[in-house]
């Protein structure tokens, strides 16, 4: 049986911008959540505008939404149908178990932990002050530069053996290029510059208070590995009136106490809950990762229910940590071969649901728009379950249907003209010059070829001074014309700043056409496939409609067809203002 919540305005608007057509259904962002519970009768819940099965939509739920379309029927039309065919596809889905469905549960619980552990950090962040003796403490301490190099790494023994090497005169630099473990770190040769010292972030400011150029900071333990620093260089300066940089350095401050308290206080719940890794687990994972560490194998079900990290009142089995980690940004670095960095990874999952339990506990879990957004995730991820195991199913495309969608759009497509050059890099002036002289002689640029460099960037594959098909758009704006203004055989050249340039000469043009089939694949698939999903979602609804007899109260909606009246006297008012 469906819980009966309160609908609120703001999950209703929510579904505002979805005011096209009903296959935009599903990338609404909140879920329709309906009140009072108990026998329906006749025709809906007794003051309902919208009831499908136990779940029921009053005015007061929806009166600010639908006001913002007052005399734009169709969006009213629209917006109302979208509501009508989301809650027919929730309780079909719950008819069909969907929203006990592994994946859904556990979708579910994540985005409930997400929602409850930053609220929980909000709660307890947001009673650390920072008092005016403290910023004014702190301004008296400023005045110093400094520039230094940062390493990091998750293996302590290498970490040492690198702190050896520089204590024997290498720079750090070239440790944090070659094996450092931080992407940005790599990026910057590990270099960070500070107008002052005393606004470094939380790792190091501790250790840069009173260090000179030429110290070597030894490895200090950060999360998931080991940090150390190599000071460059110090300087003075004169720092701003108190009046005008103490706004700066109490928000500086207060982030970086909250940071301190939030570190303090993870430390804290992982003590406290008692956070434990099972070892056995943590190989049997590395084990089936795959060759990049950046994925797994299949586990056996017996493998997947194996607790991985257990707390006192909680615990993960593996399949709710490795299919978090599969879940992960494509971005984010991980390693699922790697044993240390696995138990490191289950142990955060561990703080977080904590921290979830920690919200709980405060009552955060009730309070309306918390508890209200924790109940649009759940139904967010049920209706994505039914749309992958219901409605994508349903969508099936033919070569003949998108044959049809192809001679229907394929004029909307032309293929623009495009042209085909020869290209070479010209990497100084003394190269510029050359080829000038050259084509002001008539002699042929590519006999000479071994004078200059090719230019890989728009080289067809396989070619070493012939392009790839270059469209207008494809060229920078200055260069547009020089380039689409030559005849086959001409020659130009592309300046690219004082001391380079690319020589080109057009070989081949490919004027603008109707495209192939093979030219618009893409387009023709997703135009197709939008066409069919609206089918089968609205003979989805016709079908559900019958099953389960949504009540609407008509005459609520048609009220909404008519524009609001305008008050003649503040009309006229109005209109005397702007005379």
């Amino acid at each position: 049986m469906l819980s009966c919540v309160l609908v609120k305005p703001e999950i209703i608007k929510g579904m505002e911008s979805v005011l096209k057509k009903i296959t935009m259904l599903f990338l609404i962002g909140s879920a329709v959540l309906l009140s009072a519970c108990g026998a329906v009768p006749e025709g809906g819940a007794d003051g309902a505008v919208i009831s499908v099965g136990e779940r029921h939509i009053y005015p007061e739920n929806v009166n600010e939404s639908f006001e913002r379309y007052r005399g734009d029927t169709l969006s009213v039309d629209v917006f109302r149908d979208n509501i009508i065919a989301r809650e027919l596809f929730i309780a079909h889905a719950v008819e069909l178990g969907l929203d006990n469905d592994r994946e859904v549960v556990r979708l579910t619980h994540e985005r409930s932990r997400e929602i409850l552990q930053a609220e929980w950090l909000s709660f307890v962040l947001d009673q650390v002050e920072i008092s005016d003796e403290v910023v004014r403490d702190f301004w008296e301490t400023m005045g110093t530069g400094i520039s230094y190099t940062c390493f990091y790494h998750e293996d302590s023994l290498l970490t040492d053996s690198v702190l050896s090497m520089v204590r024997a005169g290498e720079h750090l630099s070239g440790f944090a290029v070659e094996i450092g473990m931080d992407e940005i770190i790599r990026q910057t040769r590990g270099q960070i510059t500070l107008a002052d010292r005393n606004f470094s972030n939380v790792m190091d400011f501790g250790y840069l208070i009173t260090a000179e150029a030429g110290d070597i900071i030894d490895p200090f333990p950060v999360a998931l590995g080991w940090r150390m620093l190599q000071i460059d260089s110090t300087w003075t300066h004169a720092v701003e009136p108190f009046e005008v940089d103490s706004q700066r350095i109490a928000s500086m401050l207060l982030a970086r106490s909250r940071e301190s308290r939030k570190i303090f206080l993870e430390d804290s719940l992982k003590t406290v809950y008692n956070v434990q890794v099972d070892p056995d687990v943590m190989h049997l994972m590395a084990a089936n990762a795959d060759a990049r560490g950046m994925m797994f194998g299949i586990f056996q079900p017996e493998e997947e229910n194996l607790v991985a990290v257990s707390w006192d009142g909680g615990s993960r089995n593996l399949f709710s940590v490795t299919e978090n980690i599969m879940g992960l940004p494509g971005h984010l670095p991980r390693s699922t071969d790697n044993i240390k960095w696995l138990g490191d990874y289950a142990r955060r999952l561990a703080l977080f649901d904590i921290e979830m339990q920690e919200a709980i506990l405060l009552g955060l879990d009730t309070v309306p728009d918390v508890a209200n957004r924790l109940e649009a995730k759940h139904w967010e991820a049920v209706l994505d379950k039914y749309y992958e195991f219901v409605i994508s199913v349903r969508i099936v495309s033919d070569s003949a249907s998108l044959n049809d969608v192809y001679l229907e759009i394929r004029d909307d497509y032309p293929v623009l003209e495009s042209r085909v050059f020869h290209v070479l890099f010209l990497k100084n002036a003394d190269r510029m010059e050359t080829v000038e002289v050259m084509m002001a002689s008539g002699d042929d640029v590519l006999a000479a070829i071994d004078q200059f460099e090719i230019f890989p960037p728009i080289l067809a594959e396989g070619e070493e001074t012939i392009t790839i098909p270059l469209r207008r758009p494809m060229i920078p704006e200055n260069d547009r014309d020089v380039l689409f203004g030559l005849l086959p055989g001409e020659e130009a050249i592309v300046v690219l700043s004082d001391s380079t340039a690319l020589w080109f000469r057009l070989t081949d043009v490919n004027p603008e056409h109707i495209p192939s089939f093979d030219d618009i694949r893409g387009r023709v698939v997703a135009e197709a496939n939008q066409r069919f999903e609206t089918e089968a979602i609205e003979a989805l609804v016709d079908s559900l409609s019958g099953v389960y007899r949504p009540y609407i109260d008509e005459e609520y909606f048609r009220e909404f067809y008519t524009p609001a009246e305008v008050d003649s006297a503040s009309s006229a008012e109005s209109s005397m203002e702007v005379i």
